[in-house]
C-alpha cells in the first residue's frame, strides 16, 4: 500500500480537532461548561461579585454622608441669624434621613431592601434628638407591618416622614404631647400606608401646604410614590398620611 510523505496527514474536516470536537465548544456536556466551570457557575460568581459592588458603593455613599454631616456641624454654632438655623437644621435633618437609609443597606447587607418599621424608628429617633429644647423630649412611637422596601421608594418615604415629624416637633403641644407612626399594609392592592398623627395645635384655617418648603417637598415626593400627601387638622391634632408600592 503506498504511503502518504511525510509532508501531509491525514484529512479533518475543518474547525474540528483530532477528535471531532470544535475548539472552544462545551463538547455536548450538560451546563455549558467552559474553562471547566459550568455556566450555573458562572453566572453565581457574577452575582455574587455585582452584590459585593453594590455593598462597597453604598459603605461608601454612607461615609460620605457622615462626612457631609460632620462638616456641616463644625459651622453651626457661627449661625446666628434664627432663620439659617432653622434652615441649617432642616438641611441637617434631610441628610440623616439618607446616611440612616444607606447605614441600614449596608448593615443589612439585603442589597436594595430595608425593613421600614426599623428605617422609621431609627429616623424619627434622629429628628428628636435634633429637635433643640423641650421638644426633643415629645414621645414618638412607630408600629409597622414587617416590610421589606426598595431603596428607591424607601428614599422618598424617608423624606417625607422626616418633614411631617419636625412639623409635628414644631407645634405646641401640651405637656402629654405625643406623636405616632403607623405603617399598614393596604389589602391586595400592592401598597401600604404611612401615617404620622399627633396630639398638638391643629393647622391654621386654610393652611396651605405651598406655604413652607418642607411640606411643598413633601408633597412632591408623595408624587413620585404616586400618592397626594394628606392631611386633616382639628383641635384633636394633626393626621398626615401618604401610600406607597411596596
Amino acid at each position: 500500500m503506498p504511503m502518504l510523505p511525510r509532508s501531509q496527514t491525514a484529512y479533518s474536516p475543518p474547525d474540528q480537532t483530532g477528535d471531532g470536537v470544535a475548539p472552544g465548544a462545551s463538547g455536548g456536556v450538560p451546563g455549558g461548561e467552559a474553562g471547566g466551570m459550568p455556566l450555573a457557575d458562572r453566572l453565581t460568581a457574577r452575582i455574587q461579585e455585582l452584590e459585593a459592588e453594590l455593598r462597597e458603593l453604598q459603605h461608601r455613599a454612607k461615609n460620605s454622608l457622615q462626612l457631609v454631616i460632620s462638616l456641616l456641624k463644625l459651622q453651626a454654632g457661627r449661625i446666628r441669624d434664627p432663620d439659617a438655623r432653622a434652615a441649617y437644621e432642616q438641611t441637617m435633618v434631610r441628610i440623616e434621613a439618607l446616611a440612616i437609609l444607606y447605614r441600614q443597606l449596608h448593615e443589612s447587607g439585603a442589597g436594595t431592601h430595608v425593613d421600614l418599621g426599623r428605617y422609621v424608628t431609627a429616623l424619627c429617633e434622629a429628628v428628636r434628638e435634633g429637635t433643640p429644647g423641650a421638644l426633643s423630649r415629645v414621645p414618638v412611637t412607630v408600629n409597622s407591618d414587617p416590610i421589606q422596601i426598595g431603596l428607591y421608594e424607601a428614599m422618598p418615604l424617608g423624606l417625607i416622614t422626616a418633614e411631617l415629624v419636625t412639623n409635628c416637633l414644631h407645634h405646641a403641644f401640651p405637656d402629654d404631647g405625643w406623636i405616632r407612626i403607623t405603617v399598614r399594609q393596604q389589602d391586595d392592592s400592592g401598597r401600604a400606608r404611612l401615617t404620622v398623627e399627633d396630639n398638638g395645635r391643629a393647622l391654621p384655617a386654610g393652611f396651605d401646604t405651598t406655604s413652607e418648603d418642607g411640606m411643598m417637598l413633601a408633597e412632591a415626593l408623595a408624587g413620585q410614590l404616586g400618592d397626594t400627601l394628606s392631611t386633616d387638622s382639628d383641635a384633636a391634632g394633626t393626621t398626615a398620611s401618604v401610600s406607597f408600592p411596596v
